[in-house]
């Protein structure tokens, strides 16, 4: 027995040490920042069914509950990688309406969103397991001489989730589960300050951090035989209060060298269904309400007593997605999906560094079973773009007379997403 609790401990110190790749990556942005990307397997549909199918340890991210299913401990490696492009168009104004330039702005972005995910059954009803993932994330850099570029050169969201979980299964199919979430958070908010001439500009960057604290927890109903499932997934809001520094050049009065930041990260909640027509055939069904209404504002204090205030007035959004899987023969199943982002932008308030809007997903996706013990996951998914109007002021700066600049245009993003995961069973 000790040298087996060893075996998972080197297992859980390994995972915890590659961890340290998320810090290192780009995520970019789903729906507003969240992320749906913590495995490839569920790529292929788009994640539908990600919060009931519960076929391996990536379902201690998606319904903790679902762990009661897994009968072996088991290690998933997952990457998905993100080809996203961006092209904002419009025309930059000062407050008394001179123009200030007009033209294109383009971003590219290349990113990988890595996960880790683990778990092991203690005994016949229990399961524990750990869950390492991105939950959010944000990437925009434009050019410091871009026409926006009072708006923002850059906005970068990076987090880190770690998250244990324990399962309970009861005997008429029906189980339990629930987890804390430690989550490291950290953003880089920068932009020009100027009235036009870009050789005159002066800049503004800042870099905040910090741990937040959250939960989850899940509920899963087998019935028919385990053929059809229903699952329900809360996770809960995590408040981050940020510190950082500020290095600033060419604002008036005393130069701020420090800022502190508040954010609360949305709540969301999954209601998922999955049902086996026969061996072959599959359908799976999500619906994902997210808590976005909470981001009402984004305030940035520093220590020379100013503040910067941006509006962003974010509204609750709804996922909806639909999948079905095929297994071809016993080492291939095929996979399809589709699903529908809902936007918690809105185009009064609507800024550079997060221009979303409606998305649709088209997702196909494979698993070739390589033994009874190790599996391989591929995904893609391509995903169209609703063009979103912008009309944004630069951020107030409280306490100083700082002249404002609009942006009035439209943005136009199409990403394409390819995953690959890795699944291990230990017998």
């Amino acid at each position: 027995m000790a040298k087996r609790n060893l075996q998972v401990y080197k297992r859980l110190t390994s995972l915890l040490a590659i961890s340290g790749l998320l810090g290192a990556s780009f995520p970019v942005w789903s729906s507003a920042f969240a992320l749906n990307e913590q495995n490839a397997k569920d790529l292929g549909t788009a994640y539908a069914g990600a919060a009931s199918s519960a076929e391996d340890a990536s379902t201690g991210w998606y319904n903790c509950a679902g762990l009661t299913r897994l009968k072996q401990e088991q290690i998933a490696i997952s990457g998905v990688y993100v080809n996203s492009r961006t092209t904002q168009n419009g025309r930059a104004t000062t407050n008394l309406g001179a123009s200030m330039g007009e033209g294109s702005a383009k971003v590219k972005d290349q990113s990988v969103i890595p996960s880790l995910h683990y778990a092991k059954r203690i005994d016949d009803s229990w399961v524990f397991a750990l869950n390492i993932a991105s939950p959010f994330g944000l990437k925009n850099n434009f050019k410091v001489n871009a026409f926006n570029r009072y708006m923002g050169t850059r906005a970068e969201i990076r987090t880190v989730d770690i998250g244990p979980s324990l399962a309970y299964g009861f005997n008429n199919g029906f189980s339990i589960g629930a987890g804390v979430d430690a989550l490291y958070a950290q953003a880089k908010l920068d932009a020009r300050v100027g009235t036009g001439n870009p050789a005159t500009d002066g800049f503004v960057e800042n870099t905040a951090s910090d741990w937040g604290l959250g939960y989850h927890a899940g509920i899963l109903y087998e019935f028919n035989n385990g053929n059809t499932r229903a699952g329900v997934h809360y996770r809960s809001k995590v408040k981050i209060k940020a510190k950082g520094n500020t290095t600033a050049a060419l604002l008036p009065g005393v130069l701020p060298t420090a800022v502190q930041a508040e954010l609360t990260l949305p709540e969301s909640t999954v209601l998922s269904m999955y049902h086996s027509i026969d061996d072959q055939w599959a359908l799976m069904a999500d619906v994902q309400r997210t808590h976005w209404k909470r981001f009402n504002e984004l305030r940035l204090r520093f220590d020379n007593q100013t503040q910067s205030v941006t509006s962003e007035n974010f509204k609750d959004s709804i996922r909806y997605a639909l999948g079905v899987s095929y297994q071809l023969c016993e080492p291939w199943k095929f996979k399809v999906g589709t699903a529908f982002d809902r936007t918690p932008t809105r185009d009064s308030n609507r800024t550079t560094a997060i221009a979303d809007h409606n998305r649709t997903w088209v997702a196909l996706g494979v698993q070739y079973r390589v033994t009874k013990t190790f599996a391989l996951d591929f995904g893609y998914a391509h995903l169209f773009f609703k063009k979103a109007n912008i009309n944004q002021s630069a951020p107030k700066v409280i306490g100083t007379t700082q002249t404002l600049q609009s942006f009035r245009g439209t943005s136009k993003t199409r990403a394409d997403l390819i995953g690959m995961q890795l699944t291990w069973d230990f017998v």
